[in-house]
């Protein structure tokens, strides 16, 4: 296995880093709107169906957006784990090289871009055929 620098674990450590803040921030931006806008959409006795619907479309989306950003704290967390290992540019699939500049864009990818891409399509295959069938099927087959 390649072994990263003190100098290079540092330089990825600070870019890392420098992400998760910017995910902090925005984080935090998003949910003080959203606690300012929350009176707003309280239902009341006056409320309609358009009210109740714009209430429960926010509380889904705030509850999407809390969830993208915790995997997204997660994924920083872990990628700061691989740094303190040695093994932080190298894919958790198949083991090469993640690309410099797909790090400098996304510095917590666990995967290289062809395998990130391989395993976005089983999903999506995965995804079409859930929804042709009618759901998952379980373990016992049924």
């Amino acid at each position: 296995m390649l072994r990263t620098s003190v100098r290079s674990k540092d330089s990825y450590r600070k870019r890392i880093l420098k992400k998760r803040s910017e995910i902090l921030k925005r984080l935090s931006k998003e949910l003080n709107e959203g606690i300012t806008k929350g009176p707003e959409l309280k239902a009341s006795p006056g409320s309609d169906l358009g009210d109740l619907s714009a209430l429960s479309l926010d509380s889904h989306l705030s509850v999407s957006f809390v969830r993208r950003y915790s995997n997204m704290l997660r994924q920083i967390d872990q990628a700061l784990a691989r740094v303190d290992e040695g093994s932080y540019t190298i894919c958790e699939e198949c083991g090469e090289k993640i690309d410099k500049n797909r790090l400098e864009i996304l510095p917590f990818a666990p995967y290289c871009i062809q395998c990130q891409r391989r395993m976005e399509e089983e999903n999506r295959r995965a995804s079409r055929l859930n929804q042709s069938d009618g759901g998952p099927i379980n373990d016992s087959g049924e």
